[in-house]
């Protein structure tokens, strides 16, 4: 059984979307697990659904993270493809949830921290109140361990997870078995940025390969 998995991050959010966005909201203030889409979000949504299509998704295990964005992505991502929402089983797993940033204040507590981050290593350092990215590989571990039992159980060879940037990161890391200092070269995917996880022969010129899998989607800094 060919295995294959999707990761999607979500559409474009009222905090990606800017300051001068209408809609804005800051994750330290307004709740990050708080946050919706913007019109534009919910269009890359649905295109996205549109080029993953029906066939992959009606035969696939579909999670996603609890927050407000990811769930509408995936609604999106469901319509775009034309699959009735109400003939998908989903799974909502809180360790698909996106890093902790801390909630101490405003985004400008977040920045200050940039010189710590570059000192303690992006992957290593905790936000202040917050997590690390190493503890988001933690948890995305335990979440791999189980997705993989349940592709067994259901037999399932497909996957799709609609979750967060650092989160997939996280998840591609553990994946294909990156060092850390090989995650901190890699940027954070586009808001609905298609990644994925195939065997190696499936994906012409993948951007890493382990053993018989490979993966694509993501970029270099």
């Amino acid at each position: 059984m060919s295995r294959a998995i999707y990761l999607v991050r979500h559409g474009q959010s009222a905090f990606n979307a800017g300051e001068d966005h209408e809609s804005y909201m800051v994750p330290q203030t307004d709740g990050d697990h708080l946050i919706p889409l913007t019109d534009a979000g919910h269009e890359q949504a649905r295109s996205r659904g549109k080029h993953i299509g029906s066939d992959f998704i009606n035969d696939a295990l579909v999670y996603r993270s609890p927050y407000r964005r990811t769930r509408e992505t995936l609604a999106g991502v469901l319509a775009g493809a034309g699959v009735d929402p109400d003939a998908v089983r989903i799974h909502e797993d809180p360790r698909l949830r996106e890093l902790e940033h801390g909630f101490e204040g405003g985004t400008d507590t977040v920045d200050a921290q940039d010189d710590l981050r570059e000192l303690h290593s992006r992957f290593f350092y905790r936000y202040r109140g917050g997590e690390s990215p190493a503890d988001c590989y933690d948890r995305v571990s335990t979440f791999l361990e189980s997705l993989m039992r349940q592709m067994d159980r259901k037999q399932k060879s497909k996957a799709l997870i609609v979750s967060h940037g650092m989160t997939i990161r996280c998840f591609a890391m553990r994946f294909m078995y990156l060092a850390y200092e090989t995650f901190e070269t890699i940027d954070n995917p586009s808001n609905c940025d298609l990644i994925r996880i195939c065997p190696r022969d499936a994906i012409k010129d993948p951007m890493f390969v382990n053993g018989r899998w490979a993966l694509d989607g993501l970029k270099f800094r």
